[in-house]
């Protein structure tokens, strides 16, 4: 039987026959060929983050995982010698969400393994261990010892601010979460939240074998040599902020006027960053149904420029609304006065929103007995001399100005008063208001009974914020012809309608919020929530440039 070989020519001649033959042994002929094309290192890279990050895998197998991307990706990095800020590049990309991923695990790691300095993975892919080293200590770098947790800056939701600060760059951008159990006085109920920015370094000599970790501030550090290049760190400074989470504003504001006792959030002053020496706290003060929350949009936007993250910090006094203003003055005079003993601060601006104004205002006067005297009238005399020196009733009336107040910046603030506290809703309020137990029982009846709304022995009430926001309350007619002793600027709102002076913000008109004083005034086209107003942010940050000596 003769058997012939198979054919493709379709009645080609031999020569041609032989030459698709050719082709066919090639790969490219009429049999089915399954082409071998090898897979880049990158996308194989990608592929293989992207499984460590799905899967369910013990700690110690995730990091390692993260560890063998990282260490692909600037491989990959050393070979092309990148642009500085190399936005497109795909082994940067890969390289800072690796990285990333790795420093979010380090606090487990360091707890699982009760070591904070070489800690050893075994890659799942290739059976081997490597050593990570998790540095810290130089200048600019974080103890990551310190921090309770670590979250990746992309898993944060942002919504809710209207831009997000990011400086493009290398580096795993995450937040680190410094609480203390309980927390301690200034401290924040959930904690510091500082921008952290991770890179890992792999051993270029055959003494090293461990590479390195490290956390850095970009806020100190602004570029990074990496595998023989210097590029620009990457950041995320809108980050820390989101990472506190999102709250309906009004309610929690509402909440925290009717029933201070259990305000959300803790109270008091709060850093929202450790203390840094090097730079300036700035406080923002809230007003009437408000709280910190409020801010939140305007130290984002303040963020964006590194002139202010270089010379400021942002700290936020919260504070039960409905309490008497007097005694919520006192209270962040006498948690300024901790910090600053504390910390050993010179300096502090404050910005005040509302009510918050008055408060920021109350520690820049020198009150002597001048509110007192006005409040009290007739009476004044006697009640001084009966009232006890270390009483709550004379730290809050009889004080003096702190020095280290340098600026205050007031922004839709009534300062001789407003008509609120007479209307409806301001007489809903005041039936709403529970006030601290530690208030009511601190003030002698002696007292009451001569700043009682109701004359009625037995009927006795401690005037709220909201009474006390009345264009009659004496304490306005006494700080009236107070000097505020520090600088000042005031940011007031006109609706847009343009008829200042004759103007309201709907709130606080024009003849309440002017002070002859100011050094600058600037009226914005918004309701009582001017600071929300980006020619109010604007005025905000020329200020605090110009304090800072920059313009």
């Amino acid at each position: 039987m003769n058997i012939s070989p198979p054919r493709c020519s379709f009645g080609l001649d031999p020569f041609k026959t032989a030459v698709a033959l050719t082709i066919v042994i090639l790969g490219a002929g009429c049999a089915t060929h399954e082409k071998q094309v090898a897979e880049p290192l990158l996308i194989q890279a990608e592929h293989r983050l992207a499984k460590a990050e799905k899967l369910t895998l013990n700690t110690e197998g995730q990091a390692a995982e993260y560890l063998a991307v990282a260490k692909t990706t600037a491989g990959e990095l050393r070979k092309k010698r990148a642009a500085p800020v190399p936005n497109s590049s795909q082994a940067v990309t890969l390289y800072n969400r690796a990285v990333a991923d790795l420093a979010a695990d380090v606090p487990t790691l360091v707890s699982e393994k009760k070591n904070s300095g070489i800690l050893e993975l075994r890659d799942t892919g290739t059976g081997e261990t490597a050593q990570l080293l998790v540095e810290s200590g130089k200048p600019g770098e974080y103890q990551p010892a310190t921090f309770r947790q670590i979250i990746k800056a992309a898993s944060i939701d942002k919504k809710g601010l209207e831009e997000i600060v990011t400086r493009p760059g290398v580096g795993g951008t995450v937040v680190g979460i410094q609480q203390s159990v309980p927390p301690v006085r200034l401290e924040p109920l959930k904690g510091y939240r500082d921008p952290v920015t991770a890179v890992v370094d792999f051993p270029q000599s055959s003494r090293a074998t461990a590479a390195r970790l490290r956390f850095l501030d970009p806020n100190k550090v602004s570029d990074v040599k990496l595998e023989g290049n210097r590029y620009t760190l990457a950041a995320d400074f809108s980050a820390p902020l989101a990472s506190y989470g999102r709250i309906n504003e009004n309610w929690v504001g509402f909440l925290n006027m009717v029933r201070g006792e259990r305000m959300r959030g803790g109270s008091g002053l709060l850093m929202m960053r450790p203390y840094d020496p090097t730079r300036i706290p700035v406080i923002f003060v809230h007003g009437l149904l408000s709280s910190a929350y409020v801010w939140r949009n305007v130290v984002n936007s303040l963020a964006a420029d590194p002139e202010i993250r270089r010379h400021y910090q942002f700290w936020v006094f919260s504070y039960s609304t409905g309490n008497p203003i007097a005694y919520s003055a006192y209270l962040l005079r006498d948690d300024l006065q901790y910090a600053q003993k504390l910390d050993g601060f010179k300096q502090v601006i404050l910005i005040g929103h509302s009510m918050g104004g008055i408060l920021a205002r109350m520690q820049a006067i020198n009150a002597g007995r001048a509110i007192w005297n006005e409040q009290f009238k007739a009476k004044a005399d006697r009640l001084y001399a009966e009232v006890p020196e270390d009483s709550l009733v004379k730290k809050s009336l009889i004080f003096s100005a702190n020095p280290a107040v340098k600026r205050i910046i007031f922004v839709s603030t009534p300062h001789r008063g407003s008509s609120l506290a007479s209307g409806g809703i301001g007489a809903l309020g005041m039936r709403l208001i529970r006030l601290p137990l530690k208030v009511v029982s601190a003030i002698p009846k002696s007292v009451l009974a001569a700043v009682a709304l109701n004359e009625d022995p037995g009927k006795l009430k401690i005037p709220t914020s909201i009474s006390g926001l009345s264009p009659a309350n004496p304490l306005f007619k006494a700080m009236d012809k107070l000097p505020i002793v520090a600088p000042h600027n005031s940011i007031i709102g006109d609706r847009g309608k343009g008829d200042t002076p004759n103007s309201s913000d709907g709130v606080v008109p024009y003849w309440s919020s002017h002070l002859d004083s100011a050094q600058s005034e600037v009226i914005v086209p918004t309701d009582h929530g001017a600071m929300k107003s980006p020619k109010a942010v604007a005025e905000i940050h020329r200020i605090l440039l110009l304090q800072a000596g920059v313009r």
